[in-house]
């Protein structure tokens, strides 16, 4: 029956553009939308998912007067927390999963450290340091293949640390990469190759992991590159400055620059529709792009802050995963409070 049906609205289409009375394109898409939010703990930052158990898992660093520091345990559909494991001593902020050996990585930037836990226990297997006086370990890329675990370390200039999964320990660093490094993606088809936003040369880098060497620079199409990821082919970097999407090829040629709102910074790539989701910090917006037409399909308001997007890669559902707004107390006023922060929010077709 719908197949009849839309069968006869394509004749019907066809007719009304012979007759010149169709004047825009006409496709079949899904409209994406908002399905639900909900509060994900204080001091939220990003999120993973677990190709075994389906959860999602959320950092969350709480406040600096209460760090309370915890990564919170997500059911995907009701979005209600589960479970949580305390890192109250080391606050989480990024994080990333090894779904091999099921093993989660956060990286503590107030204690410049790395976190092993085990997620079927929640037991804290390891704190990885790297032994020097500074660093600020930032955003996390897994190896799975190789269990190997790479942490951008924020500075000028940046560097990358090594871990090996197997020991939870700290192996090397890949040094003098660029000011401020902070994304990374492996290049398509090998694990050899990194590429990382260079935020503060507005530059994308192609970094060797064997020879510990940065290859080749070019720029990111943007200003402030902080993000990056790829659909194998292509790369798309969240320019949080200039609030862009860029599309470039491997050789770093600017294909497109698609505008998606101030502080472009979380960005996500879904290989089961082929789309890019960008979360706008500013514009309190995630974008939704077609990957292959590269234009803009939706735009939806999802919290105060959108500051992280996952995409579940086996149902292809989006998390956004939305900070709170700093409000600061005006003495003899009540306090405000932003019930838009703090927030996961699902997103389906």
């Amino acid at each position: 029956m719908i197949k009849k049906n839309m069968n006869r609205t394509n004749k019907v289409v066809f007719r009304l553009a012979l007759l010149g009375l169709l004047t825009v394109p006409y496709v079949y898409c899904t409209a994406q939308q908002v399905d639900k939010s909900a509060h994900a703990g204080v001091g939220v930052y990003e999120a993973a998912i677990s190709n075994q158990n389906g959860y999602i898992y959320v950092t969350a660093a709480g406040s600096r007067k209460a760090p309370n520091g915890a990564i919170y345990k997500v059911d995907p559909h009701s979005l209600a927390i589960v479970d949580s494991i305390s890192l109250q001593e080391n606050p989480p902020y990024g994080i990333g999963i090894n779904n091999k050996t099921q093993i989660l990585y956060t990286t503590n930037t107030r204690s410049n450290s790395v976190s092993a836990i085990d997620i079927s226990t929640g037991k804290l297997l390891a704190t990885i340091t790297h032994g020097g006086e500074k660093s600020h370990t930032r955003e996390v890329l897994v190896d799975e293949e190789n269990n190997l675990i790479y942490i951008s370390d924020v500075g000028d200039p940046s560097s990358i640390w090594v871990i090996d999964g197997k020991s939870n320990s700290y192996l090397h660093s890949i040094e003098n990469i660029g000011k401020t490094v902070t994304g990374m993606v492996f290049a398509p088809g090998s694990t050899d190759m990194i590429y990382v936003t260079v935020m503060g040369d507005n530059t994308i880098s192609k970094i060797n992991t064997k020879s510990k060497k940065v290859e080749k620079s070019f720029s990111s199409g943007g200003e402030s590159p902080v993000n990056i990821v790829s659909d194998g082919k292509r790369l798309f970097v969240a320019n949080q400055k200039s609030g862009t999407i860029t599309v470039l090829d491997e050789a770093g040629t600017l294909i497109k620059s698609i505008n998606t709102g101030a502080g472009a910074i979380g960005i996500a790539y879904d290989p089961i529709k082929n789309r890019i989701y960008s979360a706008n910090r500013q514009t309190g917006t995630t974008t939704v792009i077609d990957a292959s037409s590269l234009e803009v399909i939706a735009d939806l308001a999802t919290g105060s802050h959108p500051n992280h997007v996952k995409v579940d890669a086996k149902t292809g559902v989006a998390y956004v995963i939305n900070k709170t707004k700093g409000v600061r107390p005006v003495e003899g006023q009540p306090a405000v409070v932003d019930t838009n922060g703090d927030t996961v929010t699902r997103i389906v077709d």
